[in-house]
């Protein structure tokens, strides 16, 4: 059973506050050893998203990492989709815009699956869907990791923590391929109206409407998003083959940082959109505060607990946002051997 630490955001005190709460969290979930080169994972949010975690929450890390003797630097990877994250360039611009600069975090950021994503390392982890997969090398090469995930939900896995954080964030392009192509799409001829906006959005020119090319196609899906006909149809089966895809992907970063991470989920700001979206939606649930472990699956799962815990008092639960159930991702992440749902949350 894992130690999960448990600071409420209902607080009355100034000394309570964001900063203090991680500085209480971080010795219980710290792997850093003095001399670490530590990367410190986040998602610094597309730019218009305003609800991700705030540079003051990753400052305080940085600022904590320094103090345990590490070396580190702020690091997120490239994405399949057309947006401020599809290269290195643009990632770090679109991070800048957000307020996530070295002025502000007191380290660098890095992408850590290089300029146009191509940069990582090939990891053994014997699933049953993936018998490997490839780890961003920033991240592969790193000493240990803090990641820092902004729980909220998600339309492909119902919810997104710490668990997506390694299986989807810590990927390089190839890997993220791996996860998603399952999900490659046909087009309905009959619905398809030839509009041009799925074409406009794909960044890998596999649509001629109504053809899709699956050579080129990456099954990501920001092609049915945009389609407003609902002409673009993925496999049935797309959502639960991807989830079980990312569930046995975080086994790759914990592999190949021998386990030597710390997780801290910022349960604030729930929205029913991931921080990818360059909009923030309402929030679906009040704020519930900050939860830390070294376990990524217990983390998980006691977040999601928490959150159906304010949500029943609607009658709903995480699952009814999205109607995608995030236990697949988290129960083939602890099927493979990433950690286990059995927790106890301490304070």
């Amino acid at each position: 059973m894992s130690e999960i630490i448990f600071k409420d955001a209902k607080i009355t005190r100034p000394e309570d506050n964001q900063v203090e709460q991680i500085k209480k969290i971080f010795p219980h979930i710290s792997p850093v050893e003095k001399g670490d080169i530590v990367a410190v994972k986040i998602h610094p949010g597309e730019y218009g998203n305003t609800t991700h975690v705030r540079p003051v929450v990753v400052r305080t890390v940085v600022d904590l990492v320094i103090e345990a003797g590490g070396i580190p630097f702020v690091t997120d990877t490239t994405t399949l989709y057309r947006g401020m994250k599809l290269n290195a360039a643009d990632l770090i611009k679109g991070a800048a815009m957000n307020g996530f600069t070295h002025a502000s975090m007191n380290a660098p950021f890095i992408v850590a699956d290089g300029l146009r994503g191509g940069q990582g390392r090939e990891i053994q982890i014997d699933g049953e869907a993936l018998s490997s997969i490839t780890v961003a090398s920033a991240v592969a090469e790193a000493d240990s990791m803090i990641v820092i995930s902004h729980s909220k939900g998600h339309p492909a896995s119902g919810y997104g923590g710490a668990v997506k954080h390694l299986g989807m964030g810590c990927l390089d392009r190839a890997g993220k391929i791996r996860v998603h192509e399952v999900g490659k799409p046909s087009i309905d001829p009959e619905k398809c109206v030839q509009c041009g906006e799925c074409v406009e959005v794909c960044p890998w020119g596999a649509i001629t409407p109504p053809e899709i090319d699956h050579s080129k196609c990456c099954g990501e899906l920001s092609c049915a998003d945009a389609c407003q006909q609902e002409a673009i149809i993925p496999p049935s089966d797309a959502t639960d083959k991807m989830q079980n895809r990312l569930g046995e992907a975080a086994l790759g970063p914990i592999k190949a940082l021998r386990g030597r991470i710390g997780y801290i989920n910022w349960v604030y700001d729930l929205t029913p959109g991931c921080d990818c979206f360059n909009f923030s939606g309402e929030r679906f649930v009040e704020d519930i505060g900050i939860l830390g472990g070294r376990d990524p699956v217990a983390l998980d799962s006691a977040t999601l607990d928490k959150i159906n815990g304010q949500m029943k008092v609607r009658g709903s639960s995480i699952y009814n946002l999205w109607g995608v159930n995030p236990l697949i991702h988290i129960e083939a992440a602890e099927k493979i051997g990433c950690g286990n749902r059995e927790y106890e949350i301490t304070g």
